[in-house]
């Protein structure tokens, strides 16, 4: 079956996840996908194994192969005449170059969109940024904790404020995943753009863009003519929206928003339909008005009864419910398993550890697997050979660690 995207060619720099999860993408979507390594390889096969070392190694490493399966690797030392002039035929014969290298290392090495745009007129030049291209911060160091979380208002505002009020700690890749996402999608809309115009292009996408953007409702209604303040107690979101503890000491989250028709479903759900019509609850300003015993109510009633129990009343209602997970609980989760939104990858070792499936889903694709990724310089030979280099030549560029 072909792709959407067999036949085009992907040049991959980048390290860690906002480039990778583009090309991984793309890669699912049918493109040949190479990506250049340094001799000593990629950060994130190292992140990968420590995050548990004493069962991640370099042949088995599912944090790596998350982001890295389905692609071809070379490694280059771009810092050698020979590394880029390989580098450069590569880009010839490439429809897209794709990195997250930061600006200022790019045109060091001659790499910036600037440095080869007239060589490559073609080429969509795609790059995945921190702060963006210009203002005080372009040039900093940015990782999706710092870019996407901290700077957007989440890590702060999210936190229930409390006595013992701190900040929320975010977990690693979200933001990164979020950028590469939109990174895929401009990328195929350049594509396409080309084959009416014939001409390449320039796309980006910064982490703090994507967070302002994900974060965008929020950022409008906090703004100071609105006077919505954050961050705020448990009791003063919109209720009945938000979670719940239940009688076996887990949690369900009702997301009923701002939605009238939902709230008399919640107050049925709880056997408490005589509420409905009370004053002190009928409107979204006198349930505002009476937050807290309003809360108070919805807590003493949910913590009466099993989690599964709320699940399954909740769907006799037709209430947006659901369980509480842990990360832990995803490997076992039917719903997930009925749709194949994660699956078992077998390793050389004999090992095998469930990972996420790619998000990628289309009738035109089919079913994708996720595969181990290859090892460092893995695919070097067949590269160089398809380049026209000679088995003594990539010998030789052994030799100078060019490879």
């Amino acid at each position: 079956m072909k792709k959407p995207l067999t036949g085009i060619k992907v040049l991959e720099l980048a390290d860690y996840v906002s480039a990778p999860v583009c090309c991984r993408l793309l890669a699912d979507l049918g493109a040949e996908v190479i990506k250049i390594e340094r001799n000593t390889g990629n950060v994130w096969r190292v992140t990968g194994k420590n995050y548990i070392p004493t069962r991640f190694t370099d042949e088995e490493n599912p944090v790596y192969d998350i982001y890295n399966t389905g692609k071809k690797h070379i490694t280059l030392d771009l810092k050698t005449e020979e590394g880029m002039k390989i580098c450069k035929e590569l880009l010839a014969t490439s429809d897209v170059f794709v990195t997250n290298n930061r600006l200022a290392a790019l045109k060091r090495l001659g790499l910036s969109y600037e440095d080869i745009k007239d060589e490559f007129p073609r080429l969509i030049y795609a790059i995945g940024l921190g702060y963006g291209e210009k203002g005080p911060f372009a040039e900093d160091p940015a990782y999706d904790q710092t870019a996407f979380w901290a700077r957007n208002g989440f890590l702060l505002d999210m936190a229930p404020l409390s006595e013992n009020y701190m900040p929320v700690c975010p977990p690693a890749s979200m933001g990164d995943t979020v950028t590469g996402l939109t990174l895929m999608g401009e990328i195929c809309a350049a594509l396409f753009n080309r084959t009416k115009t014939g001409k390449g292009d320039y796309v980006r996408s910064s982490l703090y863009h994507n967070g302002i953007f994900a974060m965008g409702t929020m950022q409008i209604i906090a703004q100071k003519p609105f006077g919505r303040v954050y961050p705020r107690t448990r009791a003063e979101h919109s209720l009945p929206n938000g979670y719940y503890k239940c009688k076996d000491d887990q949690y369900i989250f009702i997301a009923s928003g701002y939605a009238p028709q939902l709230v008399p479903g919640v107050f049925k759900m709880i056997g408490l339909g005589h509420l409905i019509n009370d004053e002190r609850f009928n409107s979204i300003e006198a349930r505002n008005e009476n937050r807290d015993e309003f809360y108070q109510i919805l807590c003493d009633c949910f913590i009466t009864k099993n989690r599964d129990e709320w699940i399954e009343i909740g769907k006799q209602f037709d209430i947006p419910v659901s369980p509480m997970n842990h990360f832990s609980d995803i490997s076992e989760d039917e719903q997930a398993w009925a749709n194949g939104y994660v699956q078992h990858v077998a390793y050389s070792n004999g090992n095998t550890d469930i990972i996420a499936s790619s998000p990628i889903e289309m009738d035109s694709v089919g079913p994708l697997e996720t595969l181990p990724s290859g090892s460092i310089g893995h695919d070097n030979d067949e590269i160089l050979s398809r380049l026209g280099y000679s088995k003594q030549d990539i010998k030789l560029l052994k030799e100078k660690k060019v490879i």
